[in-house]
């Protein structure tokens, strides 16, 4: 397993002075992507802290925890992909992700500061509603055939019941509602109304294929129409902010909730990454309307 650095060593890697000096896109984009791999790094840290023994192995997990433990491990990989894909010129890629990331985050972010066993159990069981749905579709086509039931039916089957076996659900339980909130509710309690309507919202034009997509991201615009455009587009550094944001809090959040022992080294650090994100963001303004 890989070593990471003790959270009193993540610093920034630009001071003030230094950001002020950009000259380009490059060095601000460069400054966004060195950012957004520490708060990976920082998030890599709290999971090997609390889910990973002395000897570095996995610890065994109650379904409650292995459902923060499973949307953080979401969280670093979807991070992981974003960046991949920024830095390949995949813009349209990078922006699909990025919708799945922040829905990740609303989860962790609801999950972990209600932190009530009924909130953790409307997840699992909202999860449930479609595989129940699959199952009653599987049955209903082997009546239809009379009884007879197709090898992809069998394990279809019996990975559905092997899942709600280890989710602690009944298939009885599991009706067609869920007292799982929406995503806009989820959104609007632990990052505002805004986030949800506007970041949200944009992303998932990239997800649905909406026109906004096709007119920005696929097509070359003309005059008098369009031509097909298979090229791919660049994201713009401000594209990093949202995630590094959701990265941020989900930190806070989380050491709060585990009762870190080095608890205010992590909130000095959050507390300077933070300052240190509205300076980019500043100095990023500053040049693009200079």
């Amino acid at each position: 397993m890989k070593k990471y650095p003790d959270i009193k060593s993540i610093r920034p890697l630009f001071s003030k002075n230094e950001l002020a000096k950009f000259e380009n896109e490059f060095d601000f984009m460069n400054a966004y992507v060195e950012f957004l791999k520490q708060t990976i790094t920082i998030l890599n840290i709290i999971v090997q802290t609390v889910y990973f023994d002395k000897e570095k192995k996995p610890i065994k997990l109650s379904r409650n925890e292995a459902i923060i433990a499973g949307n953080l491990s979401r969280l670093i990989k979807l991070n992981t992909s974003f960046l991949q894909n920024v830095c390949e010129h995949k813009f349209e890629i990078s922006s699909i992700v990025s919708r799945s990331l922040a829905e990740t985050g609303i989860n962790l972010l609801y999950m972990i500061q209600e932190g009530e066993e009924n909130v953790l159990r409307n997840y699992v069981k909202h999860s449930l509603i479609t595989e129940k749905k699959l199952l009653d579709i599987i049955k209903s086509n082997i009546e239809a055939r009379g009884g007879e039931t197709w090898n992809i039916e069998k394990r279809m089957e019996s990975s559905i019941n092997k899942t709600f076996e280890k989710s602690d659900f009944d298939l009885d339980e599991v009706n067609r509602s869920s007292k799982w909130k929406s995503i806009a509710q989820r959104a609007e309690s632990v990052v505002g109304e805004m986030f949800y309507g506007v970041y949200y919202g944009i992303n998932s034009h990239t997800v649905h294929g909406n026109w906004q997509d096709l007119y920005f991201n696929h097509l070359h615009r003309h005059e008098d129409g369009f031509t097909i455009n298979l090229e791919w587009n660049s994201a713009k550094p401000q594209v990093f902010e949202s995630n590094i944001i959701f990265n941020l809090l989900i930190t806070k959040s989380f050491v709060t909730k585990e009762k870190f022992e080095n608890i205010t080294e992590y909130t000095k650090t959050i507390d300077l990454f933070n300052e240190y994100l509205s300076d980019l963001i500043r100095y990023h303004e500053a040049f693009l309307t200079s």
